[in-house]
């Protein structure tokens, strides 16, 4: 069985926390795991209103090298001094955008996090196991990877913000796992556009390609989206697949 909790997300109910970052619970086959720890580490405090026990984590994962997933992890180092983070090297390398001007600006984890905090990443480049029946599965792009566990619906795959493409992911992991279908996927598609969450990044025509795509070609049945999806991507994704899109915010319980 496993149980997700989502610790943060970019909207979140009256009695919850929320912010820009994705963190996500795991209860996993009687285990308990963590995936990112948004961008402050208020997810703790989320996690403590609804009865979740970080100490109680034994694995813990990093899906990619950006502030708001990976700064949030110096509050779960705190409150959890033994386990430590999977991730791929070039996560904890130094990350830049630019502005509408030009001007660069540092998105990756935080140097003072990643200098004070170093021995608490376990770095590698996978594929790799987080525990029985949950792998870590490196993409296309250099520092991020996919959490995949192996449910009696298929696999699960959770991927904050799929860079490299969900689609491009889903096949891959299928090509991974012959004989296996992906059930669900968790996560991010990085379909926002520059101006927040109400704004949308590509065309359309291409959301609902992707969402057609996911559920008719790749066979994806449930797709839990938000975060760097955008509202618009995200009522595009539903429109094209009613019934196999779902929103993801803060506080939600998916069981598989």
């Amino acid at each position: 069985m496993l149980k997700i909790t989502v610790l943060i997300e970019n909207f979140a109910p009256d009695h919850l926390i929320c912010e820009h970052g994705l963190s996500l619970h795991l209860e996993y086959n009687g285990h308990f795991y963590l995936l990112d720890g948004g961008t402050t580490g208020i997810f703790t405090e989320n996690a403590r209103r609804l009865g979740i026990d970080l100490t109680r984590v034994e694995g813990a994962a990093l899906s990619h090298g950006h502030d708001d997933h990976g700064d949030g992890l110096g509050a779960f180092f705190r409150c959890n001094p033994g386990v430590r983070v999977c991730a791929r090297p070039a996560a904890v390398e130094p990350r830049y955008m630019e502005d509408d001007q030009g001007n660069p600006f540092y998105v990756g984890v935080s140097q003072e996090l990643l200098h004070a905090c170093m021995d608490r990443f376990d770095l590698d480049d996978g594929p790799r196991l987080l525990a029985p029946g949950l792998h870590l599965i490196p993409d296309s792009v250099d520092h991020e990877q996919s959490l995949v566990a192996e449910t009696d619906h298929g696999l699960v795959v959770m991927n904050s913000c799929c860079h490299a493409g969900v689609d491009h992911i889903v096949r891959d992991i299928l090509d991974r796992f012959p004989g296996q279908r992906v059930y669900a996927v968790v996560g991010g598609f990085h379909l926002v556009g520059k101006h927040g969450m109400g704004s949308l990044g590509v065309e359309p025509g291409t959301v609902t390609a992707l969402s057609r795509r996911l559920v008719e070609e790749l066979g994806v049945e449930r797709i839990y989206t938000g975060h760097c999806t955008g509202l618009p991507a995200r009522r595009l994704l539903s429109d094209a697949e009613p019934g196999h899109v779902f929103p993801l915010r803060t506080g939600d319980v998916l069981v598989f």
